[in-house]
């Protein structure tokens, strides 16, 4: 049929299309796709024979021990038959898995049966061991260390990471049965789990072993070791944070938080020992493992930002305690100091950002320690000072003024957030008051009263001669001029209102002559050499004007 005329318009010629839209092809609309309802979790694929595999594994383990604890207290059948029966039994169970792992299909139920096999032995060797001492605790660790290798190779060659956290899992929850609660003997058991699966997580790249293989030793180790107060219950602590430092630095894959935070969890039963030990033992042993610690986290080059970090902190963390631990008295600043000083002079040199942190951590609470000997009470009152001020307040002092310059410079080295106008202004203040508190305590450690009125006098005049520093740095640092002239006048001014508000009350007769006569022969002499050196400033400055050849930035500062 042939399709219908178009009508006629008079006067307007015929509609002709484009031959653009004549060459364009005409593509037939799609319908809408719908996608698939996705099936309830209880419907896919997988879940039921996973939770049937689970729940009938976990089951027999059970089975096991029964037959190994309540049997025995029961009176049924001898120790002999029991042992012999669990043992074939998870021999059966191993024989299966490695028989039904293969089929299509299989993967699921063989890695149940296997693991469940693989973790009665490992219980029944705690048994031999814990609760019919058939065997030596070495001879019994080294089998258990044997079974938990074999676990491991296995669960490689079938790149099954739920073998290895299903044996881990079980172990750790039915083996406080066997061994009569936490022990030492079961932290050792739950140590060679630990151990066995490094190698594993290295080879596989797997994630989530790492931290259910420790989080049981680490539970069984801060448990027994908060009851046991000996160098010996150390020495488990110790192995499981060195696990996991090892676990840490050779773990292959990307740098993420989880490995981070296993080591973090690990140390705490080393941290939870250190406070139950001997001041002697605990000073030795956590300053001996932070040192390690911080040499791992600056020198190992394979460790990334997140890990370097934690394990800096780590490290931090067990040197503070061993602070602590040495002393709670006028030297514990110091002690904190130190280690800020070190760390930051490092961050300065290599600009290291992770050593710019803990440097300025270990600073930070070094120097809240220090205001609680070292207060502005304690340096203003004369009854004060000699009671709280002594040789440590002083050498305290000169750390916080030396922590807060390499600080700065390292904050203005290694990131960009901190500006150098703020990192000086914050080193200036901190270490302004560091120098002055050196001072003082100086002053009152050596005279007592009347070495506190001297001290003062050395610190007006320091305050008036840093400020004048400050103004020469105004002149020869243009770019940085408004900030330098402003903080040398205001120190000018603190100094000159010390000396009238503070000094001309505290001090005798002659030392307060001396300060005035110091003070106003410093500003003198400051004067004369700042007017000079302006004014040489600005003949250089239009001489370079007058040659055609490119003027420096004018300062800030006023005309003289």
């Amino acid at each position: 049929m042939p399709p219908p005329a178009q009508p006629q318009h008079p006067g307007r010629p015929p509609y002709q299309p484009h031959p653009q839209q004549r060459m364009m092809p005409q593509y037939p609309m799609q319908p809408a796709v719908m996608k698939p309802q996705r099936a309830p979790w209880w419907q896919r694929e997988g879940v039921v024979s996973k939770l049937l595999v689970v729940a009938g594994g976990a089951i027999t383990l059970i089975g096991v021990v029964m037959l190994l604890v309540i049997a025995a207290r029961a009176g049924l059948l001898n120790p002999q038959v029991r042992v012999i029966g669990g043992g074939v039994l998870s021999a059966v169970l191993i024989a299966a898995g490695l028989r039904v792992h293969g089929r299509p299909g299989g993967s699921i139920g063989g890695t149940a049966l296997a693991g469940t096999g693989i973790a009665g032995l490992f219980i029944i060797t705690v048994a031999m061991t814990s609760f019919y001492e058939w065997i030596p605790s070495a001879a019994g660790l080294a089998l258990a260390g044997g079974i938990a290798a074999a676990a491991g190779v296995l669960a490689v060659q079938w790149r099954s990471e739920l073998l290895a956290v299903a044996v881990t899992v079980a172990v750790a929850v039915l083996a406080p049965v066997l061994t009569g609660g936490v022990t030492l003997a079961l932290v050792c058991f739950l140590i060679i789990l630990q151990a066995a699966g490094v190698w594993p997580e290295r080879i596989c790249n797997w994630h989530f072993l790492g931290l259910v293989r420790t989080l049981p030793a680490v539970i069984a180790g801060v448990l027994f070791f908060t009851d046991a107060q000996s160098l010996t219950s150390l020495t488990p602590a110790l192995a499981i944070a060195g696990i996991a430092l090892a676990s840490l630095v050779i773990s292959a894959g990307a740098d993420d938080e989880l490995h981070a935070a296993t080591f973090a969890v690990a140390v705490l039963p080393v941290a939870a020992q250190l406070s139950y030990l001997d001041r002697s033992i605990a000073i030795v042993a956590g300053g001996l493992t932070a040192a390690v610690l911080a040499a791992v986290a600056f020198l190992v080059p394979q460790l990334g930002i997140v890990r370097r970090v934690t394990v800096g902190g780590v490290a931090a963390t067990l040197a503070i305690e061993s602070a602590f631990a040495f002393t709670e008295g006028s030297w514990l600043p110091v002690l904190l100091l130190v280690p800020g000083v070190l760390v930051s002079a490092v961050a300065l040199s290599t600009k290291s950002a992770v050593s710019t942190i803990i440097g300025l951590a270990f600073g930070a609470i070094g120097g809240a320690a220090y205001l609680t000997f070292a207060g502005p009470a304690a340096l203003t009152f004369a009854g004060r000072a000699d009671a709280d001020l002594s040789y440590a307040t002083m050498l305290g002092g000169a750390l916080l003024a030396g922590w807060a310059v390499l600080t700065a410079l390292a904050l203005v080295r290694t990131t960009s957030q901190v500006t150098p106008t703020v990192a000086a202004v914050g080193a200036g203040i901190v270490g302004l008051y560091g120098a002055t508190a050196a001072f003082v305590s100086f002053g009152a450690a050596v005279g007592g009263t009347e070495g506190f009125r001297s001290a003062h006098l050395g610190v007006t005049v320091l305050w008036i001669s840093v400020a004048m520093v400050l103004l020469a740095l105004g002149i020869r640092l243009p770019r940085y001029g408004a900030a330098t002239l402003g903080a040398g006048l205001l120190l000018t001014g603190c100094g000159v209102a010390k000396l009238f508000l503070f000094d001309l009350q505290a001090l005798g007769g002659a030392t307060r002559a001396i300060a005035f006569i110091v003070v106003g022969l410093v500003l003198l002499f400051a004067g004369s050499r700042y007017a000079q050196a302006y004014a040489r400033m600005r003949s250089e400055g239009q001489h370079s004007q007058q040659s055609g050849q490119p003027q420096p930035p004018a300062s800030p500062m006023p005309q003289h």
